[in-house]
């Protein structure tokens, strides 16, 4: 498996991975300290890097040749316009050797250019910088373009040698562009060895090696990617062992460094100063390296280093130690089981010890450590099955105090912890046998002690904080799934605990809902008579208490598995005493709560009915008891009817409507699977059997309450539909029949008697009107479980009906047979031809509802038809698509429905593969398009509309339709105005929905088929073709729209880009402006009401009042002015607030303003206001007309004070007026 050879951090990274994450400031420290010091990659590299950086960039990209393939031409045109200085020295090179094959006479393809470079290389002059740098550019460019059959294996070999005497020259002093540039050209040449021959294979190997650890970034990672490529292709045994050994040699050289940082725990200063030295970055990059090369090394030279590994882990954080864990995941995950059994305790000890040290050392490593220690237990889960017991509860102790925050930490720890309970804790484990008692096996095994660990740890945790957290929670609740029956004895602390806390904290608590489920994961462990023991649902009559009541919810959501004996036994006996004790009780508000209670506990019925483990044993009690309470009380109709119905699909296995919520949410979020729960073959059929053998007298009871309660139908109609699948279908047949008899001979004694009794006749008549729909809307409920003939006889009742002049029960008749266009497929393909000869015979339904059923039926039948790929299905589907159509094109109400219609029609036929030229939804996506060529406009524009809406719902489609676009722009050539509308209205819809890519290869068609429009403004044209423009140039930019528009539509273009940049600096103004308005209000006006309340505490509520009134006054029109005498009140405080506040700055100048006539007030008032939050938003000759008025400011005197409260007085009188 490929491995990624090193993460593109810088030396700075690396030496920053170190750190304890917790320590940000000190990791600051030692970035800085390495910004400045040389020894350690700061400033004396960082700036020949920078320097560099883009000609170590330039060849990453493969030159394009021409025909001829001329290298140097290549060169030329990408870098013969560059100021670069590297560029020029590249092109003078290439133009060298251009020169050199020219004048020899020799082809200038790419294998002459590499054998020139090869002999310039080697000839060249080590002191000539710039032009080593340039040939090694060259050379690194040249080789990706080499064919490989032009490099025989001998001539690469002494390529790769003269490539190596290079790089390995210690005089050559190469920057590190150029060394990177080489030590790709060695990995490029590495690749086209005899890679069986040692001999080739050694020298480049050892070279790669040595860079793969160089201080430059650049050159390290590009020589650990030529690395691993070589590694990769070295697939000979023998090459792979001597690979393996020179890989293990390098090991051992930095290995003992790094065995001698373990000798003294570091401290933060210590690891600092030890990670500073440049041998010790080194052994990380070894260590990197090692991770890259795992995959290729031999299993033997794999268990060597394993052994280093994990003898060096120790138990506190050092500077290797996160390279040493990937390096023990690396190797657990390249190897072999049986390669590490011997190896497994001691892995698993050191692991271990580490996890165990974890207030020592940083979280990351801690979670690291504890993910590899989880895969290791599951990796040899088959060869040491009892591993778990030693380490779980270590592993638990460790980690499970970081599930107390709600950071990542905590989740990812969590995760973990969940995982190690799936994989290994399991209820089988604890399975009694025959004589031995509950204690036996909870006291005597190993398993079993573990497992009291772990519960025990989890209960402390529990004691210690104040509420549990969401991963808390989590991990109890699949500890409590995964042992089942026998949490009852590892957890009854752990539960009691939770019970309390559910009892003592506030519903709105933020983790409520996790402690729920957390609850509801014990009562589906345990079951709720265990549960209920240690937490018992009791009354006191005296004290009028119900205790533990907050746990019924819970159970109504959670009880799955349970018996029906408890609840006969326990839970309505104690209902039927709260009933009886409320008759007792005088005062309203307790037999109120009483009997909320007797509900609550009548509610749990249809919990204890999800796959009930007694249903054969407890039918006849359970059936008399719902018979008794169906005559007696009325109020609990809806609750016996709900658990008739999941008893009955509990034994169909129909889980949508029985486990779907409790096992949903634990199969979500825990990946449990709930399977445990659901019948065998065998049993169900036994349960079914002895259901149907009490149905008989709790149908009758049911039917006549359907009859008789209208606000009960829908429950008890359900019901009844559920009982059809026990009750023999005869029983139903011979009841619809007697039903349909009794309103027919009611008819015919209504006529006799009509010219009689006038008045009686019509009642009985509405009667039986009513008696018709009710039998037919019950005949919808007896579809899913009705055979052939009854299905027959529910048809001839709907077709009947439907054919009906009166329409009496027209919706219930749709309703119907949309039921058994759905349910029955036999039924519609046999009857497909009377069923559309039905549909269209019948007078359109003038309601709403009817309508939607008609559609209803519509929707099965095209979905039915377009599915079939039959030749003769195409006409009938036309009628009906036609028919859709219209509907669109009616009153608005009709027109949401058939929108409904095609959305559902849509997302039936859509399948997971989209492009399928065949598919069902292109399909009809054609039939509609058929449309478009109608004679018809409102046709043409009902097509239209119904392809926008198709689009909005999956606009990528579109594209695979073929010609959808250019059809539909070409009808923006038709002179009818209702089709240019809908299709303008398609063309906004398709450029909202498509995405950038996509949309720009359409501009040039849209822009082609809207433009004309934008000369007509009747209809709205214009303002629509302004608005698809905007999201044009929004998503596709302005230059693009430009470039495809015609001369003539320029203006026009340029005007919708100039109203759009408008429209939105005006926005940002208000925003602006609103921002600064109301930091203003908050800074200055809150100071101000400070202060004064300080002063004057008898005056808080008026001051208070007069500032929120004169917040609303500001927040009114720019007029400022109110239409009611309240606010113009308030205006007036508020007024006066702000002049006061202002007073002190500009006094003089209001002296003079309060002194003018109301005119020049108003003037005055409408100037200060353009004043607000110190933003002067006047304009010129207002604040000049201001500064002459200050100019000439009198002295304050009596008079002026007087004038001043007189000018006041008027003002306000003139403004009440003219309020």
């Amino acid at each position: 498996m490929k491995r990624k050879a090193e993460s593109d951090d810088t030396v700075v990274g690396e030496e920053e991975s170190q750190e304890p994450t917790s320590d940000k400031a000190f990791a600051a420290k030692r970035k800085k300290d390495k910004k400045h010091n040389p020894a350690r990659g700061g400033r004396a590299e960082e700036v020949e890097e920078n320097n560099e950086e883009e000609e170590a960039e330039e060849h990453l990209s493969i030159l394009e040749l021409r025909g001829d393939g001329d290298v140097c031409r290549a060169l030329m045109e990408r870098y013969a316009r560059s100021s670069a200085q590297q560029h020029r020295h590249l092109c003078a090179t290439a133009a060298a050797m251009q020169s050199i094959l020219s004048e020899e006479g020799l082809p200038l393809t790419p294998p002459a250019y590499f054998a020139a470079a090869i002999t310039a290389l080697r000839d060249a002059d080590r002191s000539d910088r710039e032009g080593v740098a340039a040939l090694s550019a060259f050379l690194a460019i040249l080789l990706p373009l080499l064919p490989s059959e032009s490099l025989p294996k001998p001539r690469a070999k002494d390529a790769a040698f003269v490539i190596v005497s290079f790089l390995r020259d210690p005089s050559a002093g190469l920057s590190t562009g150029t060394l990177r540039s080489m030590v790709k050209s060695l990995g490029l040449v590495a690749l086209r060895l005899d890679l069986e021959d040692w001999s080739s294979v050694e020298l480049p190997l050892e070279t790669l090696l040595l860079f793969a650890v160089d201080k430059r970034p650049k050159v390290r990672r590009c020589a650990q990617s030529c690395l691993e490529e070589l590694s990769k292709n070295c697939r000979s045994s023998s090459i792979v062992k001597k690979t393996s050994k020179v890989v293990h040699c390098m090991h051992r050289k930095y290995i003992a460094l790094v065995k001698n940082s373990y000798s003294i725990e570091p401290t933060n200063a210590a690891l600092n100063n030890t990670t500073s030295k440049p041998e010790h970055l080194e052994a990380l990059h070894m260590l990197n390296v090692l991770n890259t090369m795992l995959p290729y090394i031999s299993d033997k030279i794999r268990m060597k280093i394993l052994s280093d590994s994990y003898e060096l882990l120790g138990c506190h954080f050092s500077w290797p130690t996160r390279h040493i864990l990937r390096i023990l995941e690396a190797l657990l995950e390249q190897s072999d089981v049986k390669v590490l059994v011997p190896k497994a305790e001691n892995v698993m000890s050191a692991l271990t010890i580490y996890v165990s040290s974890a207030e020592k050392n940083p979280v990351d490593t801690i979670v690291s450590a504890s993910s590899l220690l989880k895969n290791v237990l599951r990796k040899f889960g088959d060869v040491f099955p009892t591993m778990w017991i030693r380490y779980l509860p270590l592993v638990f102790t460790s980690l499970i105090g970081y599930l107390g925050s709600d950071s990542d930490t905590s989740k990812l720890v969590a995760d973990i912890l969940k995982e190690l309970i799936n994989f290994h804790i399991n209820q089988s484990l604890f399975r009694l046998g025959k004589g031995q008692s509950d204690n036996y096996k909870m006291e005597s095994s190993p398993e079993a002690a573990a497992v009291a660990s772990i519960c025990s740890v989890s209960d402390k945790m529990l004691k210690k904080c104040i509420f549990p957290t969401e991963h808390m929670l989590e991990v109890m609740s699949v500890l409590f799934l995964k042992l089942g029956g026998s949490s009852i004895f590892f957890m009854k602390e752990i539960l009691l605990r939770l019970a309390q806390f559910a009892l003592n904290v506030d519903e709105e608590k933020p983790n409520m809902k996790h402690l729920e489920q957390c609850l509801g994961a014990a009562v589906i462990a345990v079951g709720p008579e265990k549960l209920l023991s240690l937490v018992p649902i009791a009354i006191d009559m005296d004290k009028s208490t119900f205790s533990n009541s907050w746990i019924i919810p819970i159970l109504k959501k959670y009880v799955v598995g349970a018996s029906l004996q408890y609840f006969l036994d326990n839970i309505a006996p104690l209902a039927k005493y709260i009933q009886q004790s409320c008759k007792k009780v005088k005062k309203e508000s307790i037999r109120k709560s009483l009997q909320s209670c007797f509900h609550s506990l009548w509610d749990l019925l249809p919990a204890f009915c999800r796959y009930p483990i007694d249903i054969s044993e407890k039918i006849e009690s359970l059936s008399m008891l719902c018979v008794v309470v169906l005559k007696e009380e009325p109020s609990l109709h809806e609750i016996i009817a709900s658990a008739l119905q999941v008893l009955v699909h509990s034994n169909r296995d129909d889980t949508r409507h029985c486990v779907d919520e409790p096992c949903s949410i634990f199969s979500q979020n825990f990946e449990m699977e709930f399977t445990s729960f659901c019948y065998s073959r065998e049993v169900a059929s036994k349960n079914m059997k002895a259901l149907a053998s009490r149905s008989m007298e709790l149908f009758q009871i049911l039917k006549d309450i359907f009859f008789d309660s209208p606000d009960k139908r829908e429950c008890i109609k359900d019901a009844l539909g559920s009982l059809g699948f026990i009750i023999p279908s005869e029983y139903i047949r011979n009841f619809f029949l007697s039903e349909l008899k009794i309103v027919e001979q009611s008819s015919i004694l209504t006529d006799s008697e009509e010219n009689k009794r006038v008045g009686e006749a019509k009642a009985v008549l509405e009667k039986n009107e009513e008696r018709s729909r009710l039998v037919m809307e019950l005949a919808s409920s007896f579809v899913e479980a009705a055979d052939t003939d009854l299905t027959n006889i529910i048809f001839d009742l709907v077709r009947s009906s439907l054919l009906d002049i009166n329409g009496v029960c027209q919706c219930e008749a749709y309703f119907t047979l949309s039921r058994i266009l759905k349910e029955k497929d036999f039924y519609t393909s046999a009857q497909l031809d009377e069923v559309i000869e039905l549909l269209f015979s019948v007078k359109l339904p003038v309601d709403a509802s009817s309508l939607k059923n008609r559609l209803l039926c519509f929707d099965s039948l095209l979905v039915y038809m377009l599915k079939s790929h039959a030749a003769d299905m195409n006409t009938k589907a036309f009628l009906i698509l036609n028919e859709i159509l219209l509907t669109l094109k009616s009153k608005k109400e009709s027109r949401k429905l058939a929108y409904d219609s095609l959305i559902t029609i849509s997302a039936k036929l859509k399948t997971p593969d989209p492009d399928n030229a065949d598919s069902d939804l292109l399909r009809l996506f054609s039939m509609v398009m058929g449309y478009l060529s109608s004679s018809s406009p409102h046709i043409m524009s009902g097509a239209v509309s119904a392809l926008s809406l198709l689009i909005y719902q999956d606009a990528a489609f579109c594209l695979s339709v073929p010609n959808l676009i250019p059809s539909v722009l070409l009808l923006l050539q038709n002179k009818a105005n209702e089709v240019i509308k809908a299709t303008l209205g398609f063309i906004k819809v398709l450029v909202s929905s498509l995405i950038c890519n996509d949309l720009r290869n359409l501009v040039p068609e849209i822009l082609q088929g809207v433009l004309p429009w934008s000369l007509v403004s009747k209809y709205h044209f214009r303002s629509k073709v302004s608005i698809i423009l905007e999201i044009l140039i929004r998503k596709c930019s302005l230059q693009a729209v430009e470039n495809q528009t015609p001369d003539k539509y320029k203006g026009f273009v340029k005007s919708v880009t100039k109203g759009r940049a408008n429209r939105k600096r005006d926005k940002e103004s208000k925003t602006a402006d609103s921002t600064e308005r109301s930091v203003d209000l908050k800074t200055k006006g809150g100071k101000k009401r400070l202060r004064d309340n300080a002063l004057n505490p008898s005056e808080k509520h008026s001051k208070d009042n007069s500032s929120s009134s004169r917040k609303k006054t500001w927040n009114k029109p720019e007029n400022g002015f109110s239409n009611s005498k309240s606010s113009s009140k308030m205006m007036s405080k508020g007024f006066r607030s702000r002049s006061n506040s202002a007073g002190r700055l500009n006094s003089h100048s209001q002296n003079k303003a309060w002194t003018r006539n109301a005119s020049t007030n108003h003037k005055r008032r409408y100037a200060e206001k353009q004043n607000i939050s110190g933003v002067d938003t006047r304009t010129k000759r207002q604040r000049q007309s201001l500064n002459v008025a200050s100019d000439k400011k009198p002295k304050l005197d009596k008079l002026s004070v007087a004038s001043k409260s007189l000018a006041s007085s008027r003002f306000n009188k003139h403004r009440r007026r003219s309020s």
